[in-house]
């Protein structure tokens, strides 16, 4: 009895060691630690200790960490990792083989992770950081967890509100929704922050989609034509395509609107012999062309003729002798390349002149 007891025990002194051996040591994770910003934090990493440290932000805005590193008896003296990992447990950002330096992070509204280690065949060091926070103050924060990333959650938008914004490491895009309610100009104003920033514009049917992209940082004016409808406005970050990290940083925005010009008449230069008129209008840098009414009446049903074309002067021919009222009107011309017809869009009718052919 006692050798059988003595060989169970040998088999289960055994079968611990091969469980031992078999198994690797897993690394030791320091308690994860809050963050208080201005306060500073110190640590000493190696391949078996990382740090972790969690901070919430109330509002998107940007996280400076400023970091110190120095020998601790190891042949390098750099950190091998830093990440910053969302409430999801998904990597936001990460940088490898950090000295001294100061990363300047920009993040939506949320809670993070700060995560600082060393992987297997790295030495370790010594460290201190400070960490500070910067809102973007952004007219709607966004949170991590909750973007306007998607037309179904697009933010609202009034045309000539101002609005600023964000465009962060987890957060490449913000949309706005904006109803047009006649065609004409829309005016855009941006100041951005971005060392690139592109924006598009589309309405719900698709129909126009308009693009303004590589933006530098700077002041930006802009104006563009869109027909009556539902726009979404898109600001989107570009790529370094050295590093492939998205751009982030603040902008903001303000619109207003200008109507197609109402043209005035400047020339009406009747022709008894040939029985023809000439009419001209003044230019206007906003309009594609004009078009040129005439009739017999005020109401402008009898007699009616019209033309249109590019130039600001047109005649009209055979015509009879009497009263001929006459009237002009801008367009502006979205041009289709042959896909569906091309679209023209009216201004109001100028004032009506008096022409009379003898």
């Amino acid at each position: 009895m006692k050798n059988k007891s003595l060989w169970k025990g040998l088999i289960v002194m055994l079968a611990a060691a091969f469980v031992m051996l078999a198994v690797p040591v897993q690394k030791v994770s320091a308690a994860e630690t809050k963050l208080k910003w201005g306060s500073t934090y110190s640590g000493s990493i190696n391949v078996s200790k990382c740090y972790k440290y969690a901070f919430s932000l109330k509002q998107s805005g940007n996280v400076t960490f400023v970091f110190q590193v120095s020998d601790a008896g190891y042949a390098f003296t750099s950190m091998d990792e830093i990440t910053v990992l969302d409430e999801t447990g998904k990597e936001v950002y990460r940088i490898d083989n950090v000295g001294d330096c100061s990363l300047s992070l920009d993040l939506l509204a949320g809670n993070y992770t700060l995560r600082i280690g060393m992987e297997d065949g790295m030495d370790g060091c010594n460290f201190t950081f400070t960490p500070s926070f910067k809102s973007s103050k952004e007219t709607k924060s966004e949170r991590a967890m909750a973007k306007n990333n998607e037309m179904g959650t697009a933010t609202s938008y009034k045309i000539g509100k101002s609005v600023k914004g964000q465009l962060a490491l987890n957060d490449d895009i913000d949309i706005y929704k904006m109803r047009v309610t006649k065609s004409q100009y829309l005016n855009l104003t941006v100041s951005s922050k971005l060392r690139e920033l592109n924006i598009n514009l589309v309405n719900t049917s698709g129909s126009r989609n308009v693009s303004i992209s590589d933006i530098e940082a700077g002041l930006h004016k802009y104006r563009v034509f869109l027909p009556k409808g539902t726009y979404y406005v898109k600001f989107r970050g570009g790529v370094n395509y050295a590093t492939d990290y998205h751009y982030t940083g603040k902008y903001s925005f303000r619109t207003s609107v200008t109507a197609i010009p109402k043209p005035t008449i400047t020339k009406t230069k009747p022709d008894n012999k040939y029985k023809t008129m000439y009419i001209r209008c003044k230019k206007n840098s906003l309009a594609n062309g004009y078009q040129f009414q005439i009739a017999r009446d005020r109401k402008f049903k009898k007699g009616k003729k019209t033309k249109q074309d590019e130039y600001t002067g047109m005649y009209m021919v055979d015509l009879k002798k009497g009263t001929y009222y006459v009237r002009v009107r801008s367009y502006v011309k979205i041009d289709n390349y042959g896909s569906t017809p091309d679209e023209y869009y009216y201004s109001s009718w100028s004032k009506v002149k008096t022409v009379k052919i003898k």
